[in-house]
């Protein structure tokens, strides 16, 4: 089963919120820069988690998920 934790990268002072899944203790894919608040990011990563979204999906969801705004 996937795992999806909320990553935060800083870059020209800057915090980045993204997200990684993970399978047992490897990263299977990981994106970056998916929302401006920790709360979101956190909250896209437990509907994935909690929905059973398989690795190969994700970036189709999060592209979903970003172009809705």
């Amino acid at each position: 089963m996937v795992r999806y934790v909320v990553i935060e990268q800083r870059q020209n002072n800057r915090v980045q919120y993204g997200i990684a899944a993970y399978d047992s203790t490897t990263v299977v894919i990981s994106l970056n820069d998916i929302a401006e608040t920790y709360e979101e990011t956190l909250r896209l990563s437990v509907m994935l988690q909690e929905n059973g979204v398989a690795a190969e999906h994700f970036s189709d969801i999060i592209e979903d998920y970003l172009a809705r705004e």
